[in-house]
């Protein structure tokens, strides 16, 4: 693998941060402590690394990426270390954008120009004052980056109205493996002064129709790279190729996204089920009014919500059923009322109404309930037995999730699996956990029998194995399933042509055949 801690001159050997110290303006960090710090993120994956670097500029990370080049070194962005697949996790140099690059550049009327370890919750604050917002937003909007949301493409509860990141991201300033700068936008032709670029239309150009055939057909997809909606329509978008990348192509400093009008009216409403599989069945019936916000809340989860973060939920007496949440939002009164009595009464048969809102506070309030399903989820975590991520991200069209979500609740049921389920089901996209004993060497193999049908199933059924949360190190073996041998060896080829050292993010996306099986700790031994 690339790498190691140290280089030798002559007969001394001198320790990358010393050489770092000579090369960076900005703080590096190799003490004992940093290091345990930056070994995790999300996941279950611990990996420790060599150094972290946090770069004044673009200029000086140009400068350590020159550095990794020259010497073969490993370098891995990290934006808050919100990922739950190790996506931010490498064992040499940390790239930390927190520290200095994290400002907003620039707002325009309809765009914002962002640095990577800019905070989503920050931007969202300072766009509300000019009535403009992002629309991706996930749950740990509060402390996740701008960088880290273009890298796994990120999406929340707001996608199935609005789009993932991807849709919002217009243009990017980029540092190579190399240490050269490279700026990326909409193009409708395969002329371009960054040689990447154009090399990358050529490469894609033959295989157009069969990436539009080879790709889901769902409204969320972070698996593999996007080059679904990087060329489509004969038309060319070489920005995108960053969106979903993990940072193994190259790393963003800076992003120009796209911002809308906060709609004027909106209303929230939700409804409980007495099962989850009744909640389910009511999709296709909501999706029928536009919403732009169908999340589902399952028993499982709520019923480890805490009742003071989330009031308005655990006093509607919601039972062991299952909840759904509906927002309807637009410039138009009378509309989003239409919609919202429309859907009720549709629903008024297989349902009870619990609460309805329109006021931004009491929204607020019952949306904290379904974005912090995660937390909640992992409170039912005793010793070394927890809900385990994997199958926790998959998506399939709405028109067959009620089928979907029969097969993985036989799957539970047939393996004798307590589990965790919600998720944005307006896109199709379950997150589900099955309770595995991580030291049972037993489960650990029955979990992966399970993941193995599911992951099946799911590309069976047209659609995709993750939808916003990234393949990482956990699920990048499984994009060749996903995709085929001749996707992914389209990907090989991407990733020679930005990154042909694969020093960018090693591990994820594609793995280099030449490489020896990175040695890591994981909690789940790296079965996962």
């Amino acid at each position: 693998m690339p790498g190691g801690i140290n280089n030798t001159f002559g007969n001394m050997i001198i320790p990358i941060a010393d050489e770092l110290e000579r090369i960076s303006k900005g703080e590096i960090l190799s003490d004992d402590w940093s290091k345990v710090i930056y070994s995790v993120d999300a996941s279950h994956y611990s990996i420790k690394p060599s150094v972290i670097v946090c770069p004044l500029d673009e200029y000086d990370l140009s400068k350590v990426c020159q550095y990794g080049y020259s010497k073969n070194i490993s370098i891995t962005a990290r934006g808050a270390g919100t990922g739950l697949l190790g996506q931010s996790l490498n064992d040499n140099i940390i790239i930390d954008f927190t520290k200095n690059m994290n400002k907003i550049l620039e707002i325009g009327t309809d765009y914002v120009l962002a640095q990577p370890g800019l905070v989503k919750g920050i931007l969202d604050k300072e766009l509300k004052k000019r009535g403009k917002f992002l629309p991706p937003d996930p749950a740990s909007s509060n402390y996740c980056t701008i960088g880290g949301m273009i890298a796994n493409n990120s999406s929340g509860v707001h996608a199935l109205g609005y789009g993932s990141t991807i849709e919002f991201l217009e243009a990017a300033n980029v540092v190579y493996s190399d240490g050269s700068f490279g700026f990326v936008s909409n193009s409708d032709t395969s002329s371009s002064d960054d040689e990447k670029i154009a090399k990358l239309y050529r490469l894609l150009s033959p295989y157009i129709e069969l990436i539009q055939k080879q790709y889901p057909k769902v409204t969320k997809n972070s698996c593999g790279y996007r080059l679904d909606a990087v060329i489509n329509n004969e038309k060319f978008y070489p920005h995108k190729i960053f969106a979903a990348s993990e940072g193994t192509l190259g790393i963003v400093t800076s992003a120009k996204l796209k911002i809308i009008d906060i709609p004027l009216y909106s209303a929230t409403i939700v409804f409980g089920f007495k099962d989850l599989l009744s909640a389910i069945s009511a999709v296709p019936v909501v999706l029928q009014f536009s919403p732009v916000a169908l999340e589902m809340l399952d028993h499982t989860v709520f019923r480890n919500l805490d009742a003071e973060a989330s009031p308005r939920v655990m006093d509607s007496g919601s039972g062991g059923g299952s909840l759904l949440f509906v927002e309807f939002a637009d410039d138009t009164l009378i509309d989003v009322e239409q919609k919202l009595t429309s859907c009720k009464d549709k629903l008024s048969s297989v349902s009870t109404t619990l609460e309805t809102v329109t006021d931004e506070n009491s929204s607020r309030q019952i949306w904290a309930a379904r974005k912090s399903a995660l937390n909640n989820a992992m409170k039912m975590t005793v010793g070394s037995r927890k809900p385990v991520g994997l199958i926790e991200d998959t998506v399939v069209s709405p028109d067959i999730l009620y089928d979907y979500t029969r097969f993985l609740l036989q799957k539970y049921n047939d393996n004798k699996l307590d589990y965790v389920i919600y998720g944005h089901a307006g896109n199709g996209n379950l997150h589900t956990r099955p309770m595995i004993d991580t030291e049972s060497q037993t489960e650990l193999e029955l979990f992966n029998t399970v993941a193995d049908k599911v992951f099946a199933k799911v590309i069976s059924c047209g659609g995709t194995i993750t939808g916003e949360h990234g393949d990482g190190i956990a699920r990048t073996k499984y994009i060749k399933i996903m995709y085929g041998t001749q996707i992914v060896s389209i990907f090989e080829q991407i990733k020679k042509l930005f990154d042909p050292k694969f020093i960018m993010n090693p591990g994820k996306k594609v793995i280099r055949s030449d490489l020896a099986k990175k040695t890591s700790r994981s909690i789940l031994d790296d079965e996962l």
